[in-house]
């Protein structure tokens, strides 16, 4: 392992000393990726992480032209004839073979990152550390919650870079979900993504600090049965660009009857759910079960798809943001005798399922199925808005800095040239099946979307992350609340989220 840790650090050749080393590997790498994370830790210094995780398949950029290989080649990516090392983003999916894709990134001056740790209270304590962590008793290194500052920002941050990110990675939902839910509540503004991962019993969650020694404060090696999360502070852009692909079908329906409905789950638990009674019947100009409305389409499309959500809106009033016109998509449950419909978020609250409504509010709904072309087209819609958000952080920090001081750089010199890459969580479930049997479609999806309006290649942009159980992030760019990082992150299914970062 020295061999590889030292091979690794000479491929990187990174400029200047990185913060952060994140490492992504296919299951095949489950007994060595803590090993490999200690080794490299060795190899950095003290102000930087290494974190990664181990799962089903990976998403990586490479670095290198491979021979054979059409998918990585030199392009002219501005026209000017001089050619650079671009390289579609790959994504190797169960079966594809075994992986492990490394990268690293420098925070600006002022920038920071916190390590936090969550075990799920319920599990027992069963924790694999590196030999070099000192134990507390009953097989365990480290207490059920954890949280230390590595690198603390040595000053104000730089102008344009005040974003906050945070990557969450583990095994188990709850302690996953509970880690978002407390940095949300820390850093309401921060953008959250992650992913399940491992297999029951497999180290599938790794994090280290830099340095060896005696003095180097070693960190949490190997964990399962919880998750850990980092906190980066400093950046220029955190932008969020989830799909789940959802695609109306059928109609738009005036609802004309709707009630929230409690029900208690456990001691001090409730959940909500929203009756949709009946729809306007734009022939009849009367009221129909919202159950027909149902029928319709059933009649229409000769059956219905085996993904179904209902989309539910607040009527538009001329005020508020589009991303507030867009549908929730709701669960559908069941329905009553008189040809209700029973819905229920699926993830986390509905936004419609709150008292700020009363009998005034009008709602309008529609029928939602996935489809893989709905989601390229989503992806590449988030990138595109992603992409321009990274090139004004940019031009806003070239503006800032050049009042500051003197400088004869130009501002055509620079843009477009802002330091940015993005993390992937996408569900395993998407990929190549469904895709219609096309390879990494999500995504070069994202990096064609964000080149729009780019000096340089689209396929500039490295991508790194890995395939999940279940991923967390906002919601989904073409749904209600997309792109909006203030609302909190939640454990969805057969979605796929990135997050651009621009530094």
């Amino acid at each position: 392992m020295d061999v590889l840790a030292d091979q690794i650090i000479q491929d990187l050749s990174a400029p200047s000393e990185p913060h952060v080393c994140l490492l992504f590997a296919t299951s095949a790498w489950a007994d060595d990726l803590p090993v490999v994370a200690r080794k490299l830790a060795d190899r950095l210094p003290p102000t930087c992480v290494v974190y990664g995780a181990v799962a089903s398949g990976i998403v990586a950029t490479p670095t290198k032209t491979q021979e054979g290989n059409d998918d990585n080649m030199d392009v002219d990516g501005d026209g000017d004839g001089d050619k650079t090392s671009d390289a579609n983003a790959q994504e190797i999916e169960h079966g594809d073979g075994d992986a492990l894709s490394v990268s690293v990134l420098r925070l600006a001056p002022g920038g920071g990152v916190k390590v936090m740790w969550r075990r799920n209270p319920h599990s027992p304590e069963s924790i694999n550390a590196f030999p070099d962590m000192p134990h507390t008793g009953r097989g365990s290194c480290i207490p059920p919650t954890f949280e230390r500052t590595i690198l603390a920002a040595d000053g104000p941050p730089r102008p344009g870079r005040s974003s906050c990110a945070a990557i969450i990675m583990g095994d188990d939902a709850r302690a996953s979900a509970s880690l978002a839910e407390q940095i949300h509540a820390q850093i309401p503004s921060a953008t959250i993504s992650g992913g399940l991962c491992g297999n029951e019993g497999d180290a599938s969650v790794v994090i280290a600090r830099g340095g060896k020694g005696p003095h180097a404060d070693p960190l949490p090696g190997g964990c399962e049965q919880g998750a850990a999360a980092i906190v980066l502070t400093g950046l220029g852009v955190a932008a969020p660009c989830i799909s789940r692909g959802a695609k109306q079908i059928g109609d738009i329906y005036s609802v004309a009857r709707i009630e929230r409905q409690e029900h208690s789950v456990c001691p001090g638990h409730k959940s909500v759910s929203l009756a949709i009674h009946a729809v306007h019947n734009a022939e009849t100009g009367g009221e129909s079960p919202a159950m027909s409305a149902l029928a319709a389409l059933e009649n229409r499309l000769g059956g219905l798809p085996n993904a179904l959500w209902l989309g539910l809106r607040r009527k538009a009033s001329g005020s508020g943001s589009s991303s507030e016109q867009r549908f929730e998509l709701l669960n559908i449950e069941g329905h009553d005798r008189e040809g209700g419909l029973y819905v229920q978020p699926q993830d986390g609250p509905s936004a419609f399922a709150e008292n700020g409504d009363n009998e005034e509010t009008e709602f309008e709904c529609a029928f939602y199925t996935v489809n893989a072309s709905a989601s390229v087209e989503e992806l590449h819609a988030a990138a595109s808005h992603a992409g321009e958000q990274v090139r004004e952080s940019q031009r806003a920090a070239y503006e800032a800095e050049r009042s500051a001081s003197s400088t004869s750089t130009s501002k055509e010199e620079v843009v477009g040239t802002f330091a940015a890459g993005a993390l992937a969580f996408l569900c395993c479930g998407r990929g190549a099946r469904f895709h219609n049997h096309a390879c990494s479609v999500d995504a070069r999806a994202l990096q064609r979307g964000f080149g729009v309006g780019a000096r340089t290649s689209a396929t500039s942009l490295p991508v790194c992350g890995l395939m999940a159980n279940g991923e967390l992030g906002g919601r989904p760019w073409n749904e209600y609340g997309g792109g909006d990082v203030t609302k909190a992150a939640t454990l969805m299914a057969f979605t796929a989220v990135f997050v651009t970062l621009g530094l």
